[in-house]
C-alpha cells in the first residue's frame, strides 16, 4: 500500500483528498504547515508521495521551498504539487523546484488518482530499472561460472530458448544463477538493459505487467528463490505470457529443487548449475581467471600463480561457489603491493581460512547478504559512538534523517 502524504494549510481540504485517497487504496496522513512536516521528517519520513500546495498560510516556508528540501533529502520521492491559483507559470516553477506534476484545486477525484497512479507507475519502472543497475553493476564482475565443456552446454541450452516461453535455473547460493539469468535476458532482449524487472525488487501486478508491456518490446520477468511467491501469482504471469497478452519470458531459479511441484510440469526449459565441490577440476581456472583480471586491473600486467594453489582450493568446500571464488580472488588482489609479487600458496590459504567464518552470508540471496552487512556496520558504528545518531551520521558522511530511516528499516534497536 503507497503511503500518500498531504500538505495544505486548509483542514477541510486535507480531510477530503484524505478520504478520496483512502478509499482508493492509500495510506494517507496531512499536515497544514512546514512546522508540522519537519517534525514527521525528524521521526522518520517514510512517504512514497507527497502532494503540495504550493500557498501555505502560517507557515515559515511556502511549497516551492517544501519542494526543494524534500527533493534533496529523498531523491526518490514523488511530489505532486497543487494549487487554488493555477496557472502554467505555477506549474514550470513547481516542475523545476522537483515536482514531478501539477494539478489543479479543487480536485476532479477520478483526475487527482489517475495522476497519483500514473507517476507510482513511474516510480516503480524507474525503481526496477535502478535495482537492475545496481544488481549489473555489483555482480558484473561475474563473467564466468564454468570453465569450457560446462559454459559450451550452457550455452547449447540458452540458444533454444525462445520468447513467450519460462525457463527454470537451479542450483546453490553463488552459483550464478542470477548472472544466467541476465544472460539469457540480454541474448533475447538484443542487449537492453532496461526491461530486466527483479519482482524480487519491485512486485508488480498484473495491470503494472501489462502497462510495461506497452512501453517495451520485450522484457524479462525474474523470481529469485521462486517458491517464496505466491504460486496464484505465479501462474497469471506466467499465463500472461503463455497466452501473449505480453511480449516476455519469464526466469524462475531456486536453491532447493522439489521434485514434486506441480508448477515444474509447465516450464519449458530447465537448467541445472552444479557446485564448485562438484566441479573441482574447474576451481583452479576460474580462480586464475578471476585473479588475472582483478590483477590486470590494479597493476595493468600478468600475474604469477604458484601451481601448489590448486591444492589449497580443492580442499576448500566453497559454500560460497562462484561468487566466494571471485570475491577471495579480489581480496587476494587488494592485499598484494605490486605487480612484482607473486600470488602466493600462503596468502590464498590465509584469506580462505579468514573468510570461512563468514561461509553462512552465501546461504542468502543478494538483498538479504546486503542487509546483512549493512546491519552489523552499522550496529558497530552505533556501538563504538555510543549509540549516538548525530555522531554517527557525521562519522559516515550520511545525514541524520537517512542514518534514521536505514536503523528503522534494518530493525536497529537504539533504545
Amino acid at each position: 500500500m503507497s503511503k500518500i502524504l498531504i500538505i495544505d494549510d486548509e483542514i477541510e481540504i486535507c480531510k477530503q483528498v484524505s478520504l478520496i485517497l483512502s478509499k482508493n487504496g492509500f495510506d494517507t496522513k496531512y499536515v497544514t504547515s512546514y512546522k508540522e512536516l519537519n517534525s514527521i521528517i525528524s521521526e522518520g519520513f517514510d512517504f512514497d508521495l507527497v502532494l503540495v500546495d504550493l500557498w501555505i498560510k502560517n507557515s515559515s516556508k511556502q511549497g516551492i521551498d517544501i519542494i526543494q528540501e524534500l527533493k534533496s533529502l529523498f531523491s526518490n520521492l514523488l511530489i505532486i504539487s497543487f494549487s487554488g491559483h493555477a496557472n502554467i507559470d505555477n506549474a514550470i516553477e513547481s516542475v523545476k523546484a522537483g515536482a514531478n506534476d501539477f494539478i489543479e484545486k479543487p480536485f476532479e477525484s477520478k483526475k487527482l488518482i489517475h495522476i497519483i497512479e500514473k507517476n507510482l507507475l513511474e516510480l516503480k519502472q524507474r525503481i526496477t530499472i535502478n535495482n537492475y543497475r545496481s544488481q549489473i553493476s555489483f555482480h558484473s564482475k561475474i563473467n564466468l561460472i564454468g570453465l569450457e565443456n560446462f559454459s559450451s552446454l550452457i550455452e547449447k541450452k540458452i540458444d533454444k530458448i525462445k520468447p513467450n516461453s519460462s525457463i527454470l535455473i537451479h542450483g546453490p547460493s553463488g552459483i550464478g544463477k542470477n548472472f544466467l539469468a541476465n544472460k539469457i535476458h540480454m541474448k533475447l532482449s538484443s542487449n537492453n538493459t532496461d526491461t530486466f524487472i527483479n519482482m524480487n525488487e519491485n512486485l508488480m501486478n498484473e495491470n503494472d505487467l501489462l502497462k510495461f508491456n506497452s512501453l517495451h518490446n520485450f522484457f524479462t520477468i525474474y523470481l529469485n528463490d521462486f517458491e517464496k511467491f505466491n504460486k496464484m501469482e505465479i501462474l497469471n504471469y506466467h499465463n500472461l505470457i503463455k497466452n501473449r497478452n505480453i511480449n516476455a519470458i519469464i526466469i524462475f531459479d531456486t536453491k532447493i529443487l522439489n521434485k514434486d511441484d506441480p508448477l515444474l510440469n509447465i516450464i519449458d526449459y530447465k537448467i541445472e548449475l552444479e557446485p564448485l565441490e562438484k566441479r573441482r577440476n574447474e576451481i583452479f581456472g576460474i580462480f586464475k581467471h578471476y585473479v588475472s583480471i582483478f590483477f590486470e586491473k590494479k597493476f595493468d600486467s600478468n600475474p604469477i600463480i604458484d601451481d601448489q594453489i590448486s591444492n589449497i582450493l580443492n580442499s576448500h568446500n566453497w559454500p560460497g561457489n562462484i561468487f566466494e571464488l571471485m570475491n577471495i580472488s579480489e581480496i587476494i588482489i587488494n592485499k598484494i603491493e605490486n605487480s612484482r609479487h607473486s600470488i602466493s600458496s600462503d596468502l590464498v590459504k590465509d584469506i580462505i581460512n579468514s573468510s570461512i567464518k563468514n561461509a553462512d552470508i552465501y546461504d542468502l540471496n543478494f538483498k538479504e547478504a546486503k542487509n546483512k552487512f549493512e546491519k552489523e556496520y552499522l550496529e558497530q558504528k552505533l556501538r563504538s559512538n555510543n549509540w549516538n545518531m548525530s555522531v554517527t551520521a557525521k562519522n559516515l558522511n550520511l545525514d541524520r534523517v537517512s542514518l534514521y530511516r536505514k536503523v528503522k528499516s534494518l530493525g536497529i534497536n537504539i533504545e
